[in-house]
This record gives structure tokens, sequence and C-alpha cells, in this order.
């Protein structure tokens, strides 16, 4: 993930073919939407979360392939722990219940990033391939949650776009 300061009022890099940036004005922040794919924004308490899904949301009530974000701010607050402790404690947690595929640390200014990787495969439904990337911001108490998901049988497809889509986060250093 690509981590910038972005103002309002920045011009945003242009976008890869076949995707658009899809602004998140309340955090400051961008994604790149595939097209065709739809956009869907909540707040719930001191969380914002936004959905970039192939399927409609408000028709179908859920997606199968997209990616969430969530900002979830005063971290500490909630947790007793810095951003950076708790998605870490996220990721062992994750360890605990799912056979990791991957698990990789980074840092990027401000940031400290944990990603992991693992399928989970809920009984009598199709499994599921789940990439997490937690973003911590230590400075401001703030973690961003992304999630991308996709059925397995159609993850190596669905995570041409997810990878892009990750690579180019744009995130505000100040959220």
């Amino acid at each position: 993930a690509s981590v910038v300061s972005l103002r309002a009022e920045d011009s945003l890099p242009p976008a890869p073919s076949g995707y658009s940036w899809q602004r998140l004005l309340t955090i400051k922040s961008a994604v790149l939407k595939p097209d065709g794919w739809f956009f869907k924004q909540s707040k719930k308490g001191q969380t914002d979360g936004f959905f970039i899904t192939k399927e409609d949301i408000d028709i179908s009530g859920a997606f199968l392939t997209g990616l969430t974000l969530n900002c979830i701010r005063d971290v500490p607050k909630k947790t007793g722990q810095a951003p950076s402790d708790y998605a870490a404690s996220m990721a062992d947690s994750a360890a605990t219940k799912h056979q990791l595929v991957e698990r990789l640390t980074s840092q990027q200014g401000p940031f400290r990033a944990v990603r992991f990787r693992y399928v989970d495969a809920p009984a009598g439904k199709e499994s599921i391939t789940i990439y997490q990337l937690l973003i911590a911001n230590d400075k401001t108490g703030t973690l961003f949650f992304v999630i991308f998901e996709a059925p397995t049988s159609s993850w190596s497809e669905a995570w041409k776009s997810g990878d892009i889509i990750l690579k180019k986060l744009l995130l505000d250093d100040e959220t």
C-alpha cells in the first residue's frame, strides 16, 4: 500500500486503465474502484466504513467479491493498546483460528502495517479467501482495517483487481 498525505484539494495521480479514483472525503483518502464496481459508505460510532464491491450491496444486501476499508479512530481509548500493537494482536488472533497463507509487516512514514491472508471455509458454504491489511498510525491513534475477499474458486481472477487496489491506497497520515 502506498501511503501518502492527501488533502481534499490535492489532485490524484492518474488511475490505471480500467479504474477510477473513489475519494473517501470523511477520512481525506482515496481508493481505486474497478470500472463497473460499486461504492458504499457507512458510519458507526468512531468508525468510517467504505466498500468497493463487484456486487451492488444496495440490491443484494451483501457482496462476494470486494474491498472493505474501515477507519477506526481512538484505538488506544477503545483497546488500551497502540494501533500497531492492536493490529499485531488481530493478526495473532487470526493465526489461532485460520492457517495463514502469508503474514508480513512493514513500515512507511508514520504507518506500521501488518498483512496476512487465509482461507475461511464455513461449514456448508463455499470457501472464501480473505486478505487483511491493517495499517496503524500510532501518532494519531487510528487504524485502517482493509479486507479484500472473494470466493476461493475465483480468487486468482479477483486478486488481479485486489492487488492493484491495495498497492495504490492513498491514506491521509493525519487522520
